[in-house]
């Protein structure tokens, strides 16, 4: 709806422009005859209603481009979410967040702001080609007429010579966005290698690459510029003009209905203008579009199955039933085979096996990250492969092995689990995680910012972080994945206090080799060649 109107408002403004061009061109023959020009009221009324409409597109494509954006951008991101873990391991991050910025404000900017105008300017010669022939003569417009089709003609040829240099802008500028977040991401890890310089080089290539690529776009810009100012637009000028003389010398026109003609001529040019748009806003639009709708096009490995429903409340939450699951990532080399095993409300229960064994590719079958070959999972009873995966994942709390902390404040973080609780809850939930004492160092207590990746805090400290969301979570089953791996002893201990209160009353599957993480559990279960014993 706002595209046809943002069109009908164009289409306004060059008729209404055209009319304030014959009123002034009566008025001209008016002073010419020696009499008074009396309708420059209107003349100026059409010009003021021109330069109205004309606003008016101005305000709706620029709202049109803002309202598009956060829904492009949101819709991405729900494709990130929806794509999971890990299949976001096929595509680096750096690409996706220029997606979902850059990729995304440039394709916002191109269907908000620049499809509409641009229908509008290829098909206002037509509407200006009927306004002369119907207020002044049909044989001159008959001759402007053959010049409507040069524009499109123009913009499909330039479209198709510089479409490859748009997509590597594009593809140069993604790669470049990956390689300086990979750079900044492992900082550290560059510092202690010494690798700064040969990085920093790397960068400096890509950047140059893309430096050369948006070189040549502008340069291609600049170049159809050149040429349309050169030729179409002073051809179309000098011709209307040449057409004026000779139609008026024939006595077909008044010298006042000749300069009209001529003015009338010069919104021909309209969109010979957005022709300069084309290249920066519309080929950039169109290959950030283009991208976008790739990105959204993967079909995600798990998700909801038709029909599924949030099951009712069971009487003894958190049981885990494992029974005959096989899984491979390759099935030369399958992962589970035909695993079986069963884990009772309440029980804490440890796996062991070789690394890479496939313990954690268990949890993430638990989470329904990934869906099993064969076999069947459920929780609580039901079927994972029927179950709604928001159900699935409230109905677990997950410590990983290395916890990921969000560049905010301590509250942000702690939020994450359950945005409704209040200060108590999250104090409570510190407590509880071991954490009362980090608590009271804070110089902002909850509103501490915990630096980039949670750099400001300590592993153990960040990591007891992680056991505070999953007591705020409160799901009925814990699953935590070698949660002392990174910890010195003194943080190990206290994980294991914290992690000791957390599990009470829960279900507790634990992935770990160490024995201080054994030794309070009930049972152990081995992962020995697929198979769980």
């Amino acid at each position: 709806m706002t595209r046809a109107l943002v069109v009908a408002l164009a289409w306004l403004t060059a008729l209404a422009l055209g009319t304030a061009y014959l009123l002034i061109g009566r008025g001209v023959d008016a002073v010419l005859a020696g009499a008074t020009w009396d309708h420059w009221p209107l003349a100026l009324g059409a010009a003021l209603l021109s330069g109205a409409a004309s606003g008016a597109v101005a305000v709706l494509t620029s709202r049109d481009a803002a309202r598009l954006e956060p829904h492009l951008r949101g819709a991405t991101i729900r494709q990130v979410f929806a794509l999971g873990p890990t299949e976001r391991t096929a595509e680096r991050a750096g690409r996706i967040v220029n997606t979902a910025t850059d990729g995304v404000e440039r394709a916002a900017a191109y269907k908000g702001a620049f499809i509409a105008p641009m229908i509008a300017s290829l098909t206002t010669p037509v509407l200006v080609v009927l306004l002369i022939g119907a207020t002044l003569d049909w044989t001159a417009a008959g001759f402007l007429a053959i010049s409507i089709p040069v524009v499109p003609l123009s913009v499909g040829g330039f479209q198709k010579a510089f479409r490859p240099v748009s997509r590597r802008y594009r593809s140069a500028s993604r790669a470049l966005a990956a390689q300086e977040l990979d750079a900044i991401q492992g900082l550290g890890a560059l510092a202690l290698m010494n690798a700064g310089r040969p990085m920093g080089r790397r960068l400096a290539r890509a950047s140059e690459d893309v430096r050369s690529t948006v070189m040549r776009y502008l340069a291609g810009n600049q170049l159809v510029l050149l040429v349309i100012d050169s030729v179409f637009s002073l051809g179309m000028i000098t011709g209307a003009a040449a057409l004026a003389l000779i139609r008026v010398d024939a006595g077909a026109l008044s010298v006042g209905e000749g300069l009209a003609l001529v003015l009338l001529s010069s919104i021909m040019l309209d969109p010979l203008d957005r022709i300069g748009q084309f290249f920066y806003i519309g080929m950039g639009g169109i290959a950030a579009d283009k991208e976008i709708r790739r990105f959204a096009s993967q079909t995600p490995l798990v998700a909801d199955p038709p029909g599924a429903a949030a099951p009712d409340e069971p009487p003894a939450p958190g049981r885990i039933d494992i029974d005959g699951v096989s899984f491979a990532y390759d099935p030369a080399a399958p992962v589970l085979v035909g695993a079986t095993a069963r884990i009772d409300p309440g029980e804490h229960v440890v796996l062991t096996g070789a690394s890479g064994a496939g313990k954690s590719t268990l949890s993430s079958l638990l989470q329904a990250h990934r869906r099993p070959d064969s076999g069947r999972l459920s929780i609580d009873g039901v079927d994972l492969a029927r179950a709604p995966l928001d159900w699935i994942r409230s109905r677990t709390g997950v410590v990983e092995q290395a916890t990921y902390l969000f560049s905010g404040t301590l509250r942000d973080n702690l939020l994450i689990a359950d945005p409704a609780a209040d200060d108590a809850r999250l104090i409570d939930a510190l407590t509880r995680a071991r954490l009362a004492d980090l608590l009271a160092r804070l110089p902002d207590g909850l509103d501490t910012r915990v630096g980039s990746r949670g750099l400001a805090l300590s592993g153990g400290e960040a990591q007891r972080v992680a056991i505070a969301r999953a007591l705020l979570k409160d799901a009925p089953i814990l699953l935590l994945d070698e949660p002392t791996a990174h910890v010195d002893l003194a943080s190990e201990r206290d994980i294991l206090d914290a992690l000791a209160d957390a599990g009470r009353g829960r279900t507790v599957l634990t992935i770990s080799h160490r024995t201080a993480t054994i030794a309070d559990a009930d049972r152990r279960i081995d992962l020995t060649e697929g198979a769980l014993r």
